[in-house]
């Protein structure tokens, strides 16, 4: 079955990732499908992804996700969710719904640690250890599949300036604003949720900015 099959309420594999939304489900499920990471069948077979809800829900979730039928047999654990305005409160909400949950929380982003389950976390929009603010939608920006989009993203950037500017609209969620105008003006993704877009094939599964994904969840495949 891998990745393509989703269950959200029976534990299948004993590798797990637990993210933030359904955009973020069907955005890694299709990333770990991709012909670019078929050199390593262990990530579209062994995998399974969960949706745990909004950003302080993790917790509750935690609470209730050790209860279903194979978490026993669980020997991975990685969190996921974006960064948002706040990246130091991010990782404590992170670490506290861990230790709130009987896990032990890695110190950091981007680290395996633990005894009878590994556990580890990453924060959109850089997956990685550097740190910085921002969502799922900032690292879309940032792979699109279109070799023409950094003069598009220009002409976006223009059209909502203009908006601001004139006062037609204050654009709390820019980034999001700016991802789905995009969508909007490409037949292939018109009216498209990332994890739609991701589907029809609107990233590029190669880029740099993917490094630290793909070599934290290939990391967690050691001594498997």
């Amino acid at each position: 079955m891998g990745n393509k099959g989703l269950v959200q309420n029976r534990i299948l594999k004993d590798y797990l990732i637990l993210c933030e939304g359904i955009d973020e489900v069907n955005f890694l499920i299709t990333y770990l499908n991709s012909d670019e990471l078929k050199y390593n069948e262990r990530f579209s077979n062994d995998i399974q992804v969960f949706d745990f809800g909004g950003i302080n829900m993790l917790s509750s979730y935690l609470k209730n996700f050790v209860k279903l039928d194979g978490f026993n047999k669980v020997k991975r654990l990685m969190i996921i969710r974006d960064a948002e305005k706040n990246y130091d409160s991010a990782i404590s909400n992170i670490r506290s719904a861990l230790d709130n949950n009987g896990f032990e929380a890695p110190k950091d982003v981007s680290i395996w640690s633990g005894e009878n389950i590994k556990i580890g976390y990453l924060l959109f929009p850089e997956c990685s250890s550097i740190k910085s603010n921002g969502t799922l939608e900032d690292m879309c920006l940032r792979i699109i599949n279109e070799e023409r989009f950094e003069r598009i993203d220009k002409e976006i950037d223009i059209f909502l300036d203009g908006l601001e500017d004139k006062e037609y609209r204050l654009l709390n969620h820019r980034f999001k604003s700016k991802l789905h105008t995009y969508f909007s003006v490409t037949d292939n993704y018109i009216g498209s949720k990332v994890g739609e877009a991701a589907k029809r094939g609107a990233f590029n599964w190669n880029s740099d900015y993917l490094v630290g994904l793909r070599s934290f969840i290939e990391e967690g495949f050691e001594g498997l």
